[in-house]
């Protein structure tokens, strides 16, 4: 008959070799898991960062077409062409030697009816 001390030796033997094999194959696993993901997590942050260039290069290049376009309309808006323009236009002056007119109307300009001198009570309006 086989004796308990021994059954339990060889039980604690195979156990311990079957742990530490067990456990080599588990850190393996979790190591090669680790590094996946974190390869995983670095390709989609690489590409996520490659988006955000894309807009971002974008977004520069056409705040530099509206600056370019601000810019040339600073330059016009300062520029005396721009000046005599809107003095003639707006203000109806004329260059020395000119000489100036006033186009009017031959047709007089209708005057505008006068106010209902007794007009209906809002309360009124609303009941109907």
């Amino acid at each position: 008959m086989v004796s308990f001390a021994a059954i339990k030796d060889k039980v604690s033997k195979h156990l311990t070799t079957f742990s530490t094999t067990k456990l080599i194959v588990l850190i393996t696993a979790v190591a090669i898991i680790y590094f996946l993901v974190t390869a995983g997590l670095g390709a989609v942050r690489s590409y996520q960062l490659h988006q955000r260039e894309d807009r971002l290069r974008n977004e520069v290049q056409e705040l530099q077409v509206r600056h370019d376009r601000l810019q040339a309309l600073k330059d016009y808006l300062n520029s005396d062409e721009f000046v005599e323009a809107a003095a003639r236009e707006q203000l109806g002056l004329v260059r020395e030697g000119e000489t100036g007119f006033v186009a009017i109307s031959s047709q007089p300009v209708p005057t505008p009816a006068p106010d209902d001198p007794h007009p209906e009570l809002w309360w009124d309006i609303l009941i109907r």
